[in-house]
């Protein structure tokens, strides 16, 4: 199946903030821009999954209503990473020496005491797997950088294996790494297209 992943439209509180699982919002203004412009690239009448978070959820609800598609459909697991106490503080403020602790060891060092890296791809995984299941021949996914990051790494690990190949815990650590390697800047409203083996007698 092919999975066309949407980011987010930028916030009201900019990137100088750090906001992962936070729900913040987005200016209607900015809004309206960026369905206008993503709708362009995007099929019609296919399913739309998204984070609840509502800079999500805004876009996945009006580009329901642009692309024609029916009312999407809001997964928790695609929300952005919860950074706990680090949550709505501005990166500047946040003490060094936690952000070296979280450098030390990605997968299992939960930033602010939110959650792990390995945490973030089991729940982000889940919903790869539930989409492959689904037998869409398409889908567009609404979520955030790190889903979409997530996502890929997903889909990198699985492809070449049996439709029916599930991570173990050392394979769902390789997912989360290779989802942390993945640097490639992925702008608001950006559209990344991820292929996405289905499952034995499923289209796509």
């Amino acid at each position: 199946m092919r999975l066309h992943l949407v980011r987010h439209p930028a916030t009201i509180l900019g990137q100088a903030y750090c906001y992962g699982s936070s729900d913040v919002a987005v200016a209607p203004a900015e809004l309206a821009s960026c369905c206008a412009r993503v709708s362009l690239s995007l099929p019609r009448g296919v399913p739309i999954v998204s984070s609840p978070l509502q800079r999500c959820a805004d876009l996945a609800k009006v580009l329901a209503q642009t692309l024609d598609s029916e009312e999407p459909t809001f997964e928790s697991g695609l929300q952005e990473m919860d950074f706990g106490s680090w949550e709505l503080r501005a990166w500047d403020d946040i003490a060094w020496n936690e952000v070296e602790a979280w450098n030390s060891d990605l997968l299992h060092y939960a930033p602010g005491g939110g959650e792990t890296l390995v945490t973030v791809a089991q729940r982000v995984w889940a919903v790869f797997d539930s989409l492959r299941r689904g037998g869409d021949e398409q889908a567009i996914v609404i979520c955030h950088g790190g889903s979409i990051r997530m996502l890929r790494a997903c889909a990198a690990w699985h492809a070449g294996r049996d439709a029916g190949a599930l991570p173990d815990a050392g394979a769902m650590a390789t997912i989360a790494l290779q989802a942390a390697a993945d640097r490639r800047e992925i702008g608001f409203g950006e559209i990344v297209t991820l292929e996405a083996d289905a499952l034995p007698g499923k289209p796509g």
